[in-house]
């Protein structure tokens, strides 16, 4: 994967749109997680690699943000599916993908984050 990752961000314009900065920001994220998991040595337990609270890893969508704001208001998965008209797997997939864009385990800390992001 790291070998993958640094071919991919090689291949990348140098000088990228703004478009673009993404891809070498969530790149250079991943190889210094792969970096920091070298010089710790490889552990059972996967190590998360925390967003900065101004950045996300990749921009939220419509359906994500208003996902966060029902999290927000303490609405569970089943009520956030009839608030919405989606399934509830669905939600469970808007929730997870949250989580990893915020660089969060929990709801609880989804929320905190998004606040200090200014995005509730």
């Amino acid at each position: 994967m790291e070998r993958t990752l640094k071919a991919f961000l090689d291949a990348l314009p140098g000088e990228a749109p703004d478009t673009s900065a993404l891809p070498h920001a969530s790149i250079a994220r991943l190889l210094a997680a792969f970096a920091q998991e070298k010089h710790d040595g490889w552990s059972s337990t996967p190590k998360v690699v925390p967003a900065a609270s101004s950045t996300l890893i990749e921009p939220l969508t419509r359906r994500e943000r208003e996902v966060l704001r029902h999290l927000a208001d303490g609405a569970s998965n089943q009520e956030i599916a009839a608030a919405l008209v989606i399934s509830l797997p669905t939600v469970k997939k808007h929730v997870s993908n949250l989580l990893g864009k915020l660089g969060v385990q929990s709801r609880t800390q989804a929320i905190a984050r998004a606040r200090e992001a200014s995005l509730l």
